[in-house]
């Protein structure tokens, strides 16, 4: 019994195996709706080289509103591959950044024109 269960439980995960563990929630608390971002990226800074094969790391990024997930691929096998691993990166945060800026001028217009129909009903 004790060599079955030796190989039926995983190793627990410590901070040492992973550069970056997060599960962050999307929504404020009270909110309908599981959205989320999921990120994860190994550290083989300790895992040795075996058999001239280099260690690989585990990298995810899942984001996830109610309905949809989306999941992005991103390998370290070449030279190529991580350039194109940490453009795909950079190019997601500024649209993001572009879109959060775009958002803040889209909630103070509507915060404005709510305030001067609110103005308007009590005259």
């Amino acid at each position: 019994m004790t060599y079955l269960l030796q190989h039926a439980t995983r190793r627990l995960r410590s901070s040492r195996e992973a550069r970056v563990d997060e599960n962050v929630r999307l929504n404020l608390p009270g909110f309908y709706g599981d959205a989320y971002v999921r990120v994860f990226v190994g550290d083989t800074s300790l895992v040795r080289v075996r058999r001239r094969r280099l260690p690989e790391p585990r990298i995810r990024l899942r984001v996830a509103d109610c309905d949809n997930t989306i999941s992005l691929w991103f390998s370290l096998d070449c030279e190529e591959e991580r350039e194109n691993a940490l453009f795909k990166i950079d190019t997601l945060l500024a649209s993001l950044h572009r879109f959060r800026d775009a958002l803040v001028d889209e909630v103070e217009l509507r915060a404005e024109r709510e305030r001067r129909k609110e103005l308007a009903c009590r005259t």
